[in-house]
């Protein structure tokens, strides 16, 4: 009796603790490997936002305007600022959209580039293609929106959610650009109010 006890023990305790030292290995190595990983993959995302840059707003120079690296700076060659690039955010069919626009110092849209997206491959996925993106290429209005909501941008076919995404990310960038290039009209400025309300 006493030596199925031991047996019991033996073929539950024995592929556990193999199991455990398996496990153990195999996270030490992943974390070795990202250890060593981890600066190339720093170091590509910012080579692919400083092309995307260029792509959107060419310059001469770039500089960070906030904390976060949303918003850059574009500078000429005597260090005039020419636009600013700015970073967006929006929720998509499929997920977030990371949409990269320039705005040229007047307020115009000098270029749009989608950095990163899960839309659906073959519809969604069109929105980084740069049949649809030029569209918004001139545009000054933070009021962008798709034809289907009586805009001027022409949707996606099948994808109408991701071409709303993309305009709004767009519409964002606009919005927050006033604060960095001077655009702000009176009109954008909220009226005064009274202490009493």
């Amino acid at each position: 009796m006493e030596n199925k006890k031991q047996s019991g023990f033996a073929t539950i305790a024995k592929p556990t603790l193999i199991l455990t030292a398996i496990c153990t290995i195999v996270t030490m190595l992943l974390a070795m490997t990202n250890m060593f990983t981890v600066d190339k993959i720093a170091a590509n995302a910012a080579q692919k936002a400083a092309e995307s840059r260029k792509k959107v707003l060419a310059a001469a120079d770039y500089k960070p305007l906030d904390k976060e690296g949303c918003v850059y700076g574009a500078y000429d060659e005597n260090g005039d600022k020419i636009g600013v690039v700015i970073t967006t955010v929006s929720s998509g069919y499929g997920g977030k959209i990371e949409v990269m626009t320039g705005i040229k110092a007047d307020g115009e849209v000098s270029g749009v580039n989608v950095l990163s997206m899960e839309e659906t491959p073959g519809l969604g996925a069109k929105g980084k293609e740069d049949g649809f993106l030029s569209q918004y290429k001139g545009s000054d209005s933070p009021n962008l929106a798709v034809s289907k909501d009586g805009g001027e941008i022409n949707a996606l076919s099948g994808a109408t959610i991701t071409s709303r995404a993309i305009t709004k990310a767009v519409n964002q960038a606009i919005e927050i650009s006033k604060n960095y290039l001077g655009t702000v009209s009176d009109s954008d400025i909220p009226a005064a109010t009274g202490g009493n309300e």
